[in-house]
């Protein structure tokens, strides 16, 4: 999508050599402060990333199947949110603990008979549940022995 989008920006882009103001700032998003996050990232600028959520709101609210698009809507729009997220745990005690202790989720530290214990509907049973369905028998044997018996 990110490539389809360079290719339709870049006649926007002024012609090499060119000593007027930069036509290109909204489209360059190393200027606006989006630096390399992992070495296949592309920054985007606020402009790609005003285009990339409307796209692809429209194309998942077209298609819900296509959960590239609902993931691309989450990744654009999504900051907000999460720093949202961020200051509602800090001002918990818990939410703050987590965050700076930062603990890692490693099936050889879950206790499973605990989360079978839980009730019905609980964050910890539907963990469970996923695990159950993503994650195979033979590795909760060897992350966590003597636990993965049902």
């Amino acid at each position: 999508m990110a490539t389809l989008l360079r290719a339709a920006l870049r006649p926007l882009r002024p012609p090499p050599g060119h000593r007027g103001p930069a036509v290109d700032v909204l489209l360059r998003g190393a200027r606006h402060g989006a630096g390399q996050l992992y070495p296949e990232h592309i920054p985007t600028s606020p402009l790609q990333k005003v285009l990339l959520a409307a796209g692809s709101a429209g194309m998942a609210l077209y298609n819900p199947y296509r959960h590239d698009m609902v993931a691309v809507l989450g990744e654009t729009t999504g900051l907000h949110a999460l720093k949202v997220l961020r200051d509602q745990m800090k001002r918990d005690p818990e939410g703050a603990q987590i965050l700076r202790e930062r603990p890692r989720i490693l099936l050889s530290t879950l206790d499973l008979d605990k989360l079978r214990s839980l009730p019905e509907g609980s964050l910890g049973q539907e963990y469970l549940r996923f695990l159950d369905v993503n994650v195979s028998f033979q590795l909760l044997c060897i992350q966590s022995p003597g636990r993965a018996e049902g």
